[in-house]
């Protein structure tokens, strides 16, 4: 599986249908059927955090998440249009104290504790780019 690419609108509305979508395409790649929600809350997260920091919920700016399967890992690639500096914010390193009550920044936090790679990047064009990287058995 190699080279799927989905565009969608900064709306919290398709985040369901996605999850349906990142279990079934996980299932096909060959991840155990116990990882499949947590890869797709995984991906699910991320996306949320494009569109609601990134995109600033702007339902008219998309989050691109492109995907690769190879013989060891699935590759997803999750763009938005904007230039958030995740490392800035709240949860992209684990806080201590009284941070770890905040709702703010645990997007972040839930995706690194269940995924085995995120690294956040740029975009060839300078936008915010995430990679989750799932290792296969």
């Amino acid at each position: 599986m190699r080279g799927i690419q989905i565009q969608l609108p900064s709306e919290f509305a398709v985040l369901e249908p996605l999850q349906i979508f990142i279990e079934g395409l996980g299932a096909a790649a060959g991840v155990e059927e116990d990882e499949l929600s947590s890869l797709s809350v995984s991906v699910i997260e991320l996306v949320k955090n494009g569109m609601e920091h990134g995109n600033g919920s702007d339902p008219g700016k998309m989050v691109t998440i492109s995907v690769d399967s190879f013989d060891s890992r699935i590759r997803f690639f999750i763009d938005d249009e904007g230039t958030w500096a995740p490392e800035n914010a709240p949860g992209f390193r684990p806080g201590e104290g009284e941070e770890l009550l905040s709702t703010r920044g645990r997007g972040v936090l839930i995706a690194r504790n269940l995924a085995r790679w995120v690294e956040y990047g740029l975009t060839p064009e300078g936008k915010t780019r995430v990679t989750l990287i799932w290792p296969l058995n």
